[in-house]
């Protein structure tokens, strides 16, 4: 593995702070706190280490914003302070991008300090990593399932614009824009898979489609799956079925299946799931990041269809 990438799962495995438990029960814990709009949401960024996020310092943080329908969308970009010695050879431009997406929870407390987590890693690995505030779309700081369920078009919409605010980013590679979410950003993660052809590849964590979505599903790209087979908030059958609309459709993808885990993963497992990704996401490490198996005995990985390159 490259040594970057070794850096960036230590800070994630090792980053001070309460255990991360299932994002069910971040979820419960958000709505004890004061949610706020969005402007304060960014402020409460310098606070989230005592949830286990300290930003790394070979990763430059940026506020920025593009507008969507009308209503201004919050983005927080992670990239590399320096180009590493293992990534001196890419040009301005030649970068991939990450849409990292947040769980029902938000942005707030220790879903917060996850997904930023996440977005070091990525950026530490030689991506841009893009937060998108995804919820600033509707207004919403805490959600429902049937909430959820009712919109989603509005925040695909949203993804779909990040998609192009972050095509426009001289460091990145408007060819290789990919999306990683967490339960309900899992979700989004596939709708905007499932909506719109740039997006290169997917990877999935705790996440399945939408009821309204899945009839019309027609095209994915590659996607890497991982779920618990005894996740009790989105159960294993929500993967299975996203799982099978890959097989369908012959598209390349894995289903890692993390036996007796909790919603979202733990402490290990999440350092597991991370590795996955950054491999997938590495266009030389594709395959290998499909079918890694690393260092827990407790889970099974398949790859499945045509190939394991896009």
């Amino acid at each position: 593995m490259p040594n970057v990438t070794r850096l960036a799962l230590d800070r994630f495995a090792h980053a001070p702070g309460e255990s991360r438990r299932r994002l069910g029960a971040v979820g419960r814990l958000v709505g004890v706190l004061s949610l706020v709009g969005c402007g304060s949401v960014i402020n409460t960024v310098g606070s989230l280490g005592r949830w286990g996020w300290n930003p790394s310092p070979r990763v430059t943080r940026t506020d920025t914003s593009f507008l969507s329908s009308g209503r201004r969308i919050v983005v927080e970009r992670f990239a590399r302070v320096a180009p590493s010695p293992l990534h001196l050879g890419r040009r301005s431009g030649h970068q991939p991008v990450v849409l990292v997406l947040h769980s029902s929870a938000g942005l707030l407390g220790r879903s917060g300090a996850t997904v930023r987590s996440v977005a070091d890693a990525f950026a530490e690995g030689g991506s841009v990593a893009y937060v998108v505030h995804y919820f600033d779309g509707t207004g919403d700081t805490r959600t429902t399932d049937a909430r959820e369920d009712s919109v989603f078009p509005a925040w695909t919409a949203v993804l779909r614009d990040a998609v192009s605010f972050s095509r426009a980013d001289a460091e990145v590679d408007s060819s290789r824009v990919h999306a990683f979410g967490i339960s309900l950003g899992g979700y989004m993660a596939l709708a905007l898979g499932a909506t719109d052809r740039r997006v290169s590849r997917l990877v999935v964590l705790s996440g399945g489609f939408f009821d309204a979505l899945a009839p019309g599903v027609t095209h994915l790209p590659p996607t890497l799956l991982m779920h618990s087979d005894s996740d009790d908030v989105v159960p294993v059958a929500a993967a299975q079925r996203v799982d099978s609309t890959l097989a369908r459709l012959r598209i390349p993808h894995a289903l890692v299946l993390y036996r007796g885990a909790s919603h979202g993963l733990d402490d290990d497992l999440e350092v597991d799931a991370l590795r996955r990704a950054l491999l997938f996401f590495d266009d030389k490490n594709a395959a290998r990041g499909l079918l890694h198996a690393g260092s827990n005995s407790g889970h099974e990985a398949r790859l499945k269809g045509p190939s394991s390159g896009h």
